[in-house]
Formats: structure tokens, C-alpha cells, sequence
């Protein structure tokens, strides 16, 4: 009989256990293996590792993102608003308006607010753009333009981004750690009910050949897994190979309930440690639709 090595799938880190599955999944989809139980129970562990890519890629909306777009086209819509008035009235010749208009212009050209540009670069535009025209002189000018209100609402629906882009960012990460732990244990279940069914077909089948190639070739890849946790723990493993499973990290959590790092699992992931999917684009940033300025203002 044909045992698998069983090193602690719970040290790994997200985007290790995120190619250990994808690797299994993929080396038994090759493998032949097709009794009806297998075929089920990879089945269901296909479905939950399409949940935890899910919430890997962090793929969640959240009423909160709802708010801060929301916010987000308010904030654009006036800034669009306050940045013509100001052309409006600069080189109209008005006696008052006018030069009050044309200095207002200035922080405008300087600052050249992209409302289509990504979230925290707009922000930061505005937040300077905001910060120049706080001024006690550009506070008059703006009321000789008629311009304090559109100022005023601006700066609050800023203040409101801001503030809802932090607490997004809190609860977005709180939940989808959350629910990424918990789908990363419901692989692990699976997982270990599918080795443990195999290493039951390799004793009691009648021809158990299949069976033991396919424990053969993966614990090829275990070995991998298992040297890199020995590694970063400062142990040698001291496996017996693909036969049995001496020597092994037994697949216990060190620290199952954090959701960045189950158990502190090292940071070289076989085969590539990129994060599958990349993501990282921040949500939001964009233009009001009905505002005419959806890139850089032009002076």
C-alpha cells in the first residue's frame, strides 16, 4: 500500500495553497482516476476551489464600495462644476469677477485633476487642489465668483471619499479573509478525503497499479511542498520518498485562524509565487458620466 506524504497544508501561505490545490486538481484530471467516489469528491473540490480563487482575488462588492462611488461622482461632478465657473468668468472682463477667476485658475492648471484617473490619484489631486484654495485670499475670491458653495460641497464630498475609502478598505479585507479561510479549509477536507480514498483503492483493488503511480507521482510534488516548509522552519526533512511518509510535518494548524498566513508558511511558492489573478486595481475613480471633463481638464 501506497501512502501520500502529508506535509501541513495550514503553514502554507494563500498563494501556495491556492497552486497546491491547482496542481492537484490538475495532476488528478491527467491521472485516470474514475471511480464514481473520486470523480464526486473532485467534483466538489473543484467547486470549492473556484470559492477560493473567489475570494483570493478578493472579487467582492460591498455596500460601502456602493457609498464611496456614490460619493466619488459627487465629488467629480462638482469639482467639474466649480472649474467652469472659474473659466466662465476668467478673461470675461468683468471688472471683479474677472481677475478674481483668473487667479482661482491658477491651482487648476497647476494641479490638472484627472477625475477618471485611478481613486487614490485623484484624491491626492484634490487634496492639494483643495489645500491651495483654503486660502483666505482664494476664500474671497471665491465668493466674488459665486463660486463658495460649489467649493464647500466639494471638499465635503471629498472628506466623505476619503473616509469611506478607509473603512472600505477595513471591512473588505476583514471579510474576504474571512471567507477565504474558510474555503481554503474546505479544500483541505476534501483534499484529504480524496488521498485517503486513494490510498484505501491502492490496498483493496484488484489491480492497485493506477493507484500507485498516481501516489508515486504526486508525492514527487509533496516532497517540494514539504522541503520548502522544512526550509523555512530550519528542519531537513528526511521523507522516505513516494512509499510512505516518514519525516513529514504532520497537517495540524500552527495558526489556522489568520487569514493572511495560516500558520506563517513560507513565502516560495513552487512553481511561481505570484498572486493567481493579480487584481489590485482600486475600484471607483471615475468621472460622472454626465460631466463633460472625463479626463484632463483643459485650461
Amino acid at each position: 500500500m501506497g501512502t501520500f506524504l502529508r506535509p501541513s497544508k495550514k503553514s502554507l501561505q494563500n498563494p501556495q495553497h491556492y497552486e497546491f490545490i491547482n496542481a492537484f486538481l490538475t495532476v488528478i484530471a491527467d491521472s485516470g482516476l474514475s471511480t464514481t467516489k473520486i470523480t464526486t469528491l473532485v467534483s466538489q473540490l473543484t467547486a470549492a476551489f473556484g470559492e477560493e480563487d473567489r475570494c483570493f482575488l478578493m472579487a467582492r462588492a460591498s455596500a460601502i464600495i456602493a457609498q464611496r462611488e456614490e460619493a466619488d461622482r459627487r465629488r467629480d461632478n462638482l469639482y467639474g462644476r466649480l472649474h467652469r465657473l472659474t473659466q466662465v468668468w476668467a478673461g470675461s472682463g468683468e471688472p471683479t469677477k474677472d481677475p478674481a477667476a483668473t487667479m482661482l485658475l491658477a491651482p487648476f492648471k497647476l494641479y490638472k485633476v484627472n477625475t477618471s484617473a485611478q481613486i487614490e490619484r485623484e484624491s491626492g489631486q484634490l487634496s492639494n487642489l483643495i489645500t491651495d484654495l483654503s486660502t483666505t485670499e482664494m476664500q474671497a475670491a471665491l465668493t466674488t465668483i459665486g463660486g463658495t458653495y460649489l467649493f464647500q460641497e466639494m471638499k465635503t464630498a471629498h472628506e466623505l471619499v476619503q473616509s469611506l475609502r478607509l473603512e472600505e478598505g477595513i471591512e473588505h479585507s476583514t471579510k474576504v479573509n474571512g471567507a477565504l479561510v474558510a474555503a481554503r479549509k474546505a479544500c483541505d477536507a476534501l483534499y484529504d478525503q480524496i488521498t485517503y480514498l486513494i490510498e484505501a483503492y491502492s490496498l483493496t483493488a484488484d489491480d492497485p497499479a493506477s493507484y500507485e503511480a498516481f501516489i508515486t507521482r504526486w508525492n514527487g510534488t509533496l516532497d517540494i511542498y514539504q522541503d520548502m516548509l522544512d526550509r523555512k522552519s530550519g528542519t531537513s526533512s528526511s521523507s522516505g520518498g513516494s512509499g510512505g511518509g516518514g519525516g513529514t510535518t504532520p497537517d495540524t494548524p500552527d495558526n489556522p485562524d489568520n487569514p493572511d498566513n495560516p500558520g506563517g508558511g513560507s513565502s516560495d511558492t513552487p512553481g511561481g509565487g505570484d498572486t493567481p489573478g493579480g487584481g489590485g486595481d482600486t475600484p471607483g475613480g471615475g468621472g460622472d458620466p454626465d460631466d463633460p471633463e472625463p479626463g484632463d481638464d483643459q485650461d
